[in-house]
């Protein structure tokens, strides 16, 4: 049932594309969608199947109420609306966009638009037949969902109690606790490589190709939702190849592989030239496109890559790296708020001596291709991933989860040096959750406190304050220029995201443009309005450039003003909240400029 939802997830975000790029984003084919999907859980029963409750000890009962600790905690903030920067900005807001539109249309931005959205396709249906609420509580049970498949895998190699205190350690680690509960791609991308890994076993074990399709089921979903998927469909192609049937096993693999993740390259190919947009624009890309050039596209690079790459690509940091990611999180981008907790390290002795004891036995496990994918992906990422933020690597973190856990139990088990080890999961368990208490006090005050909807925006998403106005005072044929990109999904008007890097229509950058050419391409865009931060000087009020020549030369007329915050962390609001002014200005019509 684990790997039956694994499979559906990705084939529902699959079945979405063809129904947006044909114009049927509405509620009669969503809904007979998911009924017919729905039919299809009954072929899950078998004739004679007993459910039975596994027999727990104390531990057992321990870990399990935790567990439903950790449950209440996440339903608590699937009832809330939703938070997160990277999901307004486009994880909720692609759908939120598709469905109004009734369509899936090119959105022409890099990173944020034009790359696979598979994972987010599955969003659309919840969007669209529950609202708000039915799609935070879809992100939740998906979250789960991959959750639950970790547990169904420890316990091939596991006792129940392990499996769960895994299960556990899973859920409550930093990176789980900031994507799985919102839109993040990265947590739901872990049921494709774990139904992919075990794919891999039982096609090596059983030598039957359907496990290789189910593999490349995996992957290319896993490369349907995004652009990592590559590498890591290269590590599993690997890793499939080294065995007796290798050609038969390549060819079936690569086949489903295409046809699972081929959309969302083929689209952004059409559109751009470049099907890994913009990875490879300087060679393929279009020569004819508005929002994107080649020689935008070096200064974009210029500027992402160096940015998302703070360590070498050398063997030193690739070996350095996990421990950085620990112990030094100044060093390793965002592994302070998002990264994988201690886990690993304080297990890693007790698995490193069990790998060497059990060498023999490790070469004919199943546990060496979990490994060997884990690594293998690690290896792709680290030299080609184009991005060192710590929570790209976190679908490949339930492979690393089981193997140091088995190897570490198997050589402690029945010694006496196992309490370390279990005193070291007991520490970890007690710091997570603990970290995972603090986080659900945000959402405890929402629910408990019976905060208003408007007032827990306001105190958790930077320059929310003057979307009410917006909302209520701004027309559909208007459309405002922000710079703050996690307000998007709840704006109600149409928006233009001035970003100066993202695209290259309206150039932003302030050496490339003057004030006549940047408010011909406002004009053109059908640019109304703005909300921009606005400056406090000797010479009184002005605007970041740039907007100032235009606030200078009288094109832009201030509306209303408003006092936000800038929010450091949603977690400890006390921490780096500063002041935020926010204007809402109107862009005049022809003739306030020269």
């Amino acid at each position: 049932w684990a790997i039956a939802f694994a499979v559906g997830f990705g084939v529902l975000g699959w079945l979405i594309f063809p129904l947006g790029v044909s114009g049927n984003l509405s509620p009669v084919p969503l809904a007979a969608l998911l009924i017919a999907g729905a039919v299809g859980c009954l072929l899950l029963w078998r004739p004679g199947t007993v459910l039975t409750m596994p027999s727990l000890n104390i531990m057992g009962w321990v870990l399990l109420a935790l567990l439903g600790g950790v449950f209440v905690f996440d339903f608590l903030e699937a009832l809330a609306p939703p938070a997160d920067a990277d999901t307004l900005a486009y994880h909720f807001f692609r759908p939120k966009q598709f469905l109004e539109a009734g369509r899936i249309n090119f959105i022409p931005q890099v990173l944020e638009g034009a790359v696979p959205l598979g994972v987010q396709m599955t969003y659309v249906p919840a969007l669209a037949l529950g609202g708000e609420m039915a799609l935070t509580l879809w992100t939740m049970l998906s979250g789960w969902a991959a959750a639950a498949l970790l547990f169904v895998l420890s316990r091939r190699h596991l006792g129940l109690n392990w499996s769960l205190a895994v299960t556990l350690i899973y859920l409550t680690t930093p990176a789980v606790l900031y994507g799985g509960g919102n839109g993040q791609v990265e947590p739901r991308i872990a049921l494709f490589v774990l139904v992919s890994a075990w794919a891999a076993v039982r096609a090596l074990e059983t030598g039957r190709l359907r496990y290789a399709v189910l593999a490349g089921l995996g992957c290319g979903f896993f490369a349907a939702a995004k652009y990592t998927g590559l590498l890591f469909a290269g590590a599993t192609g690997v890793v499939l190849l080294f065995q007796r049937r290798w050609l038969a096993y390549g060819a079936v693999f690569g086949a489903t592989l295409i046809a699972a993740g081929f959309q969302w390259y083929t689209w952004n190919g059409m559109h751009t030239g470049d099907p890994v947009f913009p990875m490879l624009f300087q060679w393929l890309g279009r020569d004819d496109l508005a929002f994107w050039n080649k020689a935008h596209d070096l200064i974009f690079k210029g500027a992402y890559f160096p940015a998302e790459n703070p360590l070498s690509h050398s063997f030193l940091s690739f070996f350095l790296f996990p421990f950085k990611a620990t112990l030094d999180f100044a060093s390793v981008m965002d592994a302070g708020r998002v990264g994988f907790g201690p886990y690993g390290l304080l297990v890693l002795p007790f698995a490193a001596l069990g790998f060497w004891r059990y060498r023999d036995r490790a070469r004919r496990s199943p546990l060496l291709i979990y490994a060997s994918l884990a690594f293998l992906f690690y290896v792709l990422w680290f030299f080609f991933g184009g991005s060192q933020r710590i929570r790209h690597l976190l679908p490949v973190l339930p492979l690393f989860l089981i193997c140091v856990t088995v190897a570490a139990e198997r050589f402690t088990a029945g010694k006496t040096h196992r309490g370390p080890l279990i005193a070291s999961v007991m520490a970890v368990v007690i710091l997570q959750m603990a970290v995972q208490g603090i986080f659900a006090l945000n959402y405890f005050k929402f629910q408990i406190k019976g905060e208003s909807r408007q007032a827990f925006l306001t105190r958790n998403v930077d320059a929310f304050p003057p979307v009410p106005w917006i909302n209520a005072n701004l027309k559909k044929s208007d459309r405002v220029l922000i710079s703050f990109r996690q307000i998007q999904y709840y704006l109600n008007v149409p928006v233009f995201y001035a970003s100066p890097l993202a695209q290259s229509t309206v150039e932003l950058l302030p050496k490339k443009t003057s004030a006549q050419k940047l408010y011909r391409q406002l004009r053109s865009q059908g640019v109304t309005h703005m909300l921009l931060t606005p400056r406090s000087g000797k010479t009184g009020k002005s605007y970041p450039l740039p907007y100032e020549p235009l606030y200078q030369t009288g094109c832009l007329e201030m509306l209303r003003h408003f006092e936000g915050n800038a929010i450091g962390s949603r977690t400890l609001p006390t921490m780096n909240s500063n002041p935020l002014p926010l204007d809402v200005l109107r862009l005049k019509g022809e003739g306030c400029i020269r």
